[in-house]
């Protein structure tokens, strides 16, 4: 009789076990699920903030276009960086401008200097000073 309340302890050690490990791997996927979450939540936030900083430096280009600061050389590139401040942070855009063809076309990009993981980069170009087309994109 022994023998067999034995072989009982033993069972339900095993059970005790196995039911426990499966917790363990089911509390493990969860916490992998919720930070794969948190992270997309983060990247989408960066993303988010970037492209519409990108768009600050659209609208200064265009201002300096409408305002004479920007020459109209046909060809040539005019770069300018400027520090913008959003939410008690200082961001650092930077903006590309030529007219080629009596087209404008932008590049204005966030990168890394500004607390960003990555460079964001947005495109715009048109015939006139306001954009026909943007093509925002994540750089490097």
């Amino acid at each position: 009789m022994r023998k067999r309340q034995g072989q009982r302890k033993g069972v339900v050690l095993l059970m005790v076990v196995t039911l426990s490990l499966i917790i363990f791997i089911w509390i493990m996927g969860l916490l992998f699920v919720l930070r794969s979450n948190v992270y997309n939540l983060v990247s989408f936030e960066e993303r988010a903030k970037a492209y519409y900083l990108c768009e600050t430096g659209v609208s200064v280009a265009i201002l300096d276009i409408a305002n004479g600061k920007i020459g109209t050389t046909s060809g040539k590139w005019t770069e300018r960086q400027f520090e913008y401040e959003m939410g008690g942070i200082n961001y650092f855009i930077n903006y590309k401008v030529r007219k080629q063809n009596g087209r404008w076309y932008i590049d204005t990009w966030v990168d890394q200097s500004s607390g960003f993981s990555r460079e964001y980069t947005l495109a715009v170009g048109g015939q006139r000073a306001f954009p026909i087309f943007i093509r925002g994109f994540g750089g490097r």
